[in-house]
């Protein structure tokens, strides 16, 4: 029973581990385009300034405001696009992780229940019966909500992606992820 323990200690250790990386990697990609977005502001901003020094006259001003509006616009934009890129690829793999590690736990108390079941003494196979129904249930229960929460999700990952549609086009592009320790 302690090798079991220790079994499932490590197991869950590990898994913190790669939870830790996969969010370490996520901060790190973030940060990337955070630094990108930055020298884009400071480009601008510099052209901005160059060009406000060569104004002539208010009409000219006034045009200039416009298109460094619509110039800031776009880059705002596209930061706005590869982020929601980029935490959207972070939600897919946590939670392609977590169903990982959540499916193997789930298997393993179903196999120790199965087990002990077994073990059970004679005369008790009403309630031996009973359990048996009830973690089936159970599992027919987690399987139907499983299915009815990745509908869900498909139905409003079609949703943002129609939105994404009218979205102002940007030439931002994503960090690649590093390789994980």
């Amino acid at each position: 029973m302690q090798n079991q323990i220790k079994l499932q200690v490590e197991a869950s250790l590990k898994a913190a581990f790669e939870l830790a990386n996969l969010s370490y990697s996520q901060i790190e990609r973030l940060t990337q385009l955070s630094l990108e977005q930055a020298k884009v502001n400071a480009e601008l901003a510099q052209e901005q300034l160059a060009l406000v020094l060569e104004i002539k006259d208010p009409a000219a001003a006034l045009e200039l405001l416009k298109s460094q509006l619509e110039t800031s616009a776009k880059s705002l934009a596209g930061f706005a696009a590869t982020a929601y890129e980029l935490t959207q690829e972070f939600q897919t793999e946590s939670a392609a992780f977590a169903e990982g590690h959540f499916d193997h736990a789930h298997a393993a108390a179903n196999k120790a229940i199965i087990d002990n079941l077994k073990n059970a003494p004679e005369g008790s196979e009403a309630a031996v019966n009973a359990v048996k129904a009830a973690v089936d249930a159970g599992n027919k229960a987690l399987a139907e909500a499983r299915k009815n929460a990745k509908k869900t999700a498909d139905l409003a990952q079609e949703g943002l992606a129609k939105l994404k549609e009218h979205a102002p086009k940007a030439a931002a592009k994503a960090p690649v992820r590093r390789k994980t320790r």
